[in-house]
């Protein structure tokens, strides 16, 4: 383990609300199936941006080393572990990005098969730990846990395309796989994609897959619809233009035949764009919720949802296998679309702080800290 570093830099929030800290963090103890990889690129997600304001419905326990979506190469592994999620062999050198880990024990991973509900993993995931286990992305370096399942990336892939599977492309992927379970998007229907950022993008991009007639995005941000656009939005909405929600509601319906859309996907975040979503939909529709990570409540009729006889699939994260399908996806589309665009601006681990203000204020379809030089 010579070559080991001694110490990580990381970002550390130490308080919320205040500037984050960047500090030398000891290299933790590599036990027996761990990993230490090399932080290449590590996303800023709108997670990290509320989780640092303490506007998170998942308590913040302070201090921490945020970071959650990271792409990293593997500089040294403990033991005798071989193997990917796909069987391949894992070695020095590989790209990589990962899970949080799972228990595999519970009734949610054993019975369920949803292992990203595990009811033991709160608070072993990263992004989410203390400074000493050096499991956020927002340093150097990461060290992976033995009962962590590691998706090695392909290797015709960038760095840049592959960045946005760490949160928001596998996020959509499990979201749209439930929705597949329940109703899948048709040939010919209409979805609603509110909001625009990578989750929003990622479900424009699943939907003009799908066979739907047309996707229609609605957003604040121009960038962000100029993309939507690339990626398979037919019909763009820009909030700051069209001010009035039921303006908004009619043009849906213009392209509806005064029906509304057969599907509705809430990414924007805004606990008002539940509400919203609503008004955009069809009778015996079908709702996706996957943006709202506030606990902030909003005032709601649920006779609006018995009269539309809608269903509503709330979908929040996922588990290996999605980073997995998502990477494949990436690599069989790369021709045709330019994932890369994902990444709008990076950035040194010194900026942290204006890196998650741009990200808050929309400056950025996605900031990444930029470690390949350091």
């Amino acid at each position: 383990m010579s070559n080991i570093p001694a110490t990580s830099k990381a970002a550390v929030l130490v308080e919320v609300g205040k500037p984050e800290v960047i500090e030398d963090i000891p290299i933790p103890e590599l036990e027996e199936g761990s990993v230490l990889a090399k932080v290449l690129l590590a996303g800023i997600c709108g997670t990290d941006v509320h989780q640092g304001r303490g506007e998170l419905s998942i308590p913040t326990v302070t201090p921490l080393i945020q970071g959650h979506e990271t792409l990293g190469r593997i500089e040294y592994i403990s033991g005798d572990r071989k193997l990917a999620i796909d069987g391949t062999e894992l070695k020095v050198g590989d790209r990589i990005m990962w899970a949080h880990p799972f228990c595999g024990e519970c009734y949610e991973c054993r019975v369920l098969r949803k292992p990203y509900m595990c009811s033991k993993s709160f608070g072993s995931g990263y992004g989410f730990n203390k400074p000493e286990l050096l499991r956020g992305g927002f340093a150097e370096y990461v060290k992976i846990t033995p009962a962590t399942e590691i998706v090695k990336v392909p290797d015709n892939i960038t760095d840049e395309e592959a960045l946005g599977v760490g949160c928001a492309f596998r996020t959509v992927v499990s979201g749209f796989e439930r929705l597949h379970d329940h109703s899948p998007i048709g040939t010919g229907d209409t979805v609603v994609v509110q909001g625009a950022g990578p989750i929003g993008l990622y479900s424009v991009l699943l939907s003009s897959f799908s066979g739907a007639a047309r996707v229609i995005a609605i957003a604040a941000e121009t960038e962000r619809l100029e993309l939507a656009k690339e990626w398979g939005a037919a019909v763009t909405i820009n909030l700051k233009e069209v001010t009035d929600h039921k303006d908004r509601v009619n043009i849906v319906k213009e392209y509806t035949n005064g029906r509304g859309a057969e599907f509705c996907i809430e990414a924007s975040g805004a606990p008002i764009a539940f509400v919203q979503g609503f008004d955009y939909m069809a009778r015996y529709s079908t709702y996706l919720v996957m943006g709202q990570t506030s606990s902030n409540s909003v005032e709601f009729v649920p006779n609006v949802l018995q009269g539309k006889q809608a269903v509503v699939i709330g979908s929040g994260s996922a588990d290996a296998r999605h980073f997995y399908k998502a990477l494949q996806f990436i690599s069989a589309h790369r021709e045709k679309i330019d994932f890369s665009k994902m990444i709008s601006r990076t950035y040194a681990l010194e900026d942290v702080d204006e890196a998650l203000e741009n990200m808050r204020l929309g400056k950025d379809v996605k900031g990444a800290f930029d470690n390949r030089n350091r």
